[in-house]
């Protein structure tokens, strides 16, 4: 009866942000007013007249489903000019549409926050004197441009505005001096905006301290559900536009005695050493192969391992995942490296290398917050690999590797792709697979293995199997972070314009679909119990092993090479003339 009821309040509260949603969207413009709003400046009075046609947007008859069953004609955006698009944001059903949704993910490709703010700044100022038969029109537009700056201000003041003083200074003098003497929901802009700029306020992104105590706007969460409702076809799950995000879970400092006496121990009495800094001491004064992973579960490893990876996602801003072959991430197939496949950083050594140029605006500031993502899982694949390795015996080894296999395994079953991913990727590993431990791994083990490669091509092949079906609604996921940026890269393949100079929609609404997939994922955080002590000890382990080659860690131990049959028996042999020289002694 609680699941019903929690079921019921659920829609009820999808069906009110319908409506609420509803009412917002009646504010939008007429489709042929469009040109004249756009070509409207603030030195006159705003005049509105329709015309049959607009240069500036390309649109597109389509058919559409009806309620009755059949067909009716309707129109699709499919392309336009920047200032195009700008006008577009004030039109009727671009918030039913998902336009307005869409647009601020994917219009840094081609224009600048400052352009945008100018844009409404300007629209709003001309609306302010017009004549009287065009107050129905002053109305629509003050509060569509309240609408489209709560948008803006509430999940992406931290990309466009915090680290740009002028241009947020601009934002507060144009809430302060022109919307609040006009309507007072100005207020409550103006107080989001200064919790945004104090850091006291989440939206997309977690790197805010706190959350606000009372949430403020609700038209970007609407326009959210209604975008995902109408893909799932039914008015069932709420989709919630923010995500409340706890704080960010400090690393404790290392304490100068602690209880257990295994490889905590010996980290510690390896920092007094000051002679010899190096990893394959460590490995060797370990009282147990792999830092006594059989101290902990599988289940129990996969859980604080996912909370590590969940407090370095929720940091990530669906806008973090673009434009990633400007900062040079891409893929290559060398054996030779750590971890197979591995991200390829291409330093340029110039201002911007040619073949791989930004896509965005020129004035556009992206942070590289993704390649923190990417080192975190290069650097745990090349931990896994060097624990197994570093193992002094044949049975330890096979230990670790079924160890290592399951825990990829469970980090799958609860959604945390991106560790499960970066476990085979160490599992792939050249050197890793060539170890005679696999052949005595168990036929139940290896077929969890193959169930893993055989997800794993589906996560490289197939861009949207994390958000199909139902399984997904209401879990926490992390998706792997390489394999995301390869299909939205994959997405900005070609042109962004048309011949005659408009900027293809369709094009940059495809890849707003994508992105917003980090969105969904980020509306559930994983609620497993933290153990400080045992994510203190993996993130130790993890920079321990950081930077030294696999290779020479292989090196240290002859576990990782295949014994010669000709060896054997020359050994063998050798034994037997022992003993037959013995016995004439």
């Amino acid at each position: 009866q609680i699941l019903e009821m929690s079921e019921r309040l659920e829609f009820l509260e999808s069906a009110k942000k319908h409506l609420e949603m509803l009412y917002a969207e009646q504010w939008g413009l007429d489709h042929s007013l469009l040109y004249s709003f756009a070509t409207s400046t603030s030195a006159e009075p705003m005049q509105l007249e329709p015309a049959d046609v607009n240069p500036l947007l390309m649109f597109q008859w389509c058919k559409e489903g009806d309620s009755a069953g059949g067909y009716v004609r309707g129109t699709t955006l499919q392309a336009g000019t920047p200032v195009g698009l700008f006008s577009y944001l004030f039109a009727r059903d671009s918030l039913m549409e998902g336009f307005i949704h869409h647009f601020f993910y994917s219009y840094r490709y081609f224009a600048c926050p400052s352009e945008l703010l100018s844009f409404i700044m300007e629209k709003f100022q001309s609306a302010i004197s017009v004549s009287v038969d065009q107050l129905d029109n002053k109305v629509r537009v003050h509060c569509r441009t309240i609408d489209l700056m709560q948008v803006w201000v509430e999940g992406f003041f931290e990309l466009d505005f915090k680290h740009d003083a002028e241009l947020t200074d601009r934002l507060m003098g144009f809430i302060r001096n022109k919307i609040i003497p006009l309507d007072n929901q100005g207020e409550s802009l103006l107080r989001l905006t200064q919790a945004c700029q104090q850091g006291r306020y989440m939206a997309l992104s977690g790197t805010m301290k706190e959350a606000p105590e009372e949430s403020e706007g609700e038209l970007f969460q609407m326009v959210n559900d209604r975008i995902i409702m109408e893909q799932h076809q039914a008015l069932k799950k709420t989709n919630s536009f923010r995500i409340s995000l706890s704080l960010p879970k400090k690393m404790q400092t290392r304490q100068a005695k602690l209880a257990r006496a295994n490889v905590i121990s010996c980290l510690n009495n390896r920092r007094d050493l000051t002679d010899d800094h190096s990893v394959y001491q460590l490995s060797m004064a370990r009282e147990k192969d792999g830092f006594t992973l059989s101290e902990y579960t599988s289940r129990t490893l996969a859980e604080q391992l996912t909370l590590m990876e969940q407090e370095l996602f929720s940091k990530a801003h669906p806008i973090h995942y673009l434009n990633s072959r400007a900062h040079g991430v891409g893929v290559t197939g060398n054996l030779t490296s750590p971890n197979t496949p591995r991200t390829q950083r291409m330093i340029p050594s110039g201002p911007q290398e040619a073949d791989s140029p930004s896509l965005f605006h020129p004035d556009n500031v992206q942070d590289n917050y993704v390649l923190t993502l990417l080192e975190h899982a290069q650097n745990l694949s090349h931990w896994v690999g060097a624990e197994i390795v570093c193992c002094n015996s044949a049975k330890s080894q096979l230990a670790v590797l079924t160890k290592f296999i399951h825990v990829a395994k469970a980090c799958y079953d609860m959604r945390n792709f991106a560790t499960s991913i970066a476990i085979l990727d160490a599992l792939d590993n050249l050197i890793v697979r060539q170890l005679p431990a696999w052949r005595s791994l168990p036929s139940k083990v290896l077929q969890v293995m193959e169930d893993l490669n055989a997800v794993k091509v589906i996560l490289k092949s197939d861009s949207g199997c994390l958000v199909d079906g139902e399984s997904h609604r209401g879990r926490a996921t992390i998706p792997p972070t390489l394999l995301f940026l390869m299909h939205v890269q994959q997405q900005e393949i070609g042109a962004f314009t048309m011949a005659n100079g408009m900027y293809k929609w369709a094009k940059l609404r495809s890849i707003a679909r994508l992105i917003d997939q980090i969105r969904l994922f980020k509306e559930h955080r994983f609620q497993f119990e933290a153990d400080n002590e045992l994510q203190q000890l993996l993130w130790q382990r993890i920079q321990e092993f950081r930077g030294h080659d696999l290779q020479m860690l292989a090196s240290e131990h002859v576990t990782n090479y295949h014994q010669l049959s000709g060896e054997k028996n020359s050994r063998k042999f050798h034994d037997a003339l022992k003993r037959v020289k013995a016995t004439f002694q």
